[in-house]
C-alpha cells in the first residue's frame, strides 16, 4: 500500500508541476513573440537608416569625383605641375 500511496503523491506533484508549466506557457510565448516583433521592427528601422547612409556616401563620392575631375582639368594639375 505504501507503494501506491507514494505513487499517487508523486503523480499529484508531477501533475501540479506540469499544470503550472501548461498555464505559464502561453504567457511566456506571448512575451517571446512581443520581443521578436520589437527586434524585427528595430531591424527594419536600422536597415532603412543604413540604406540612407549608403545613399549619402554614394552621393558624396560622386560629388567628390566630379570635384577631382574639375581640379585635374585645370592648367597645372592638382599640385601645379603638368605631366607627372
Amino acid at each position: 500500500m505504501e507503494f501506491v500511496g507514494g505513487f499517487m503523491i508523486m503523480s499529484i506533484l508531477l501533475g501540479l508541476f506540469f499544470a503550472a508549466i501548461w498555464l505559464r506557457l502561453p504567457l511566456l510565448l506571448l512575451g517571446l513573440r512581443r520581443q521578436v516583433m520589437e527586434s524585427h521592427t528595430t531591424l527594419i528601422r536600422l536597415e532603412g537608416r543604413i540604406a540612407r547612409l549608403e545613399q549619402q556616401i554614394l552621393h558624396h563620392q560622386a560629388s567628390a569625383n566630379q570635384s577631382a575631375k574639375v581640379i585635374d582639368t585645370l592648367s597645372g594639375g592638382v599640385d601645379g605641375t603638368v605631366g607627372r
